[in-house]
């Protein structure tokens, strides 16, 4: 048994000939930049027309967060977290809401 510090060959990993991710049985991958270019082509446009009204998202203002998705034995792991800020208009039916500002 290897004293504390010193390590034991036989159970380091890194930088060791032969050593490989058999059968690419685990990795991570960061995924941020796609999925914000694809959260905002997704979202921008999208109307939603109801008997109350109806509504659109006109432009997303800001999208902030994270993404990554993650191989664990064969299973994919997807991680997301975003914050949406979006601009939208809607028409009403039911209330009329008038702003006034000075």
């Amino acid at each position: 048994m290897a004293k504390w510090g010193e390590g034991d060959q036989r159970w380091t990993v890194g930088k060791r000939a032969g050593v490989t991710n058999v059968n690419n049985c685990c990795w991570w991958r960061d995924v941020t930049s796609w999925s914000q270019d694809a959260v905002n082509i997704l979202l921008l446009g999208i109307r939603v027309e109801g008997e109350e009204g109806s509504c659109e998202i006109t432009d997303i203002s800001n999208i902030d967060g994270e993404a990554s998705i993650n191989n664990r034995k064969g299973k994919l792991i997807y991680f997301y977290k975003w914050v949406v800020k979006a601009n939208w208009t809607g028409e009403s039916s039911v209330c009329t809401l008038n702003i006034i500002t000075e």
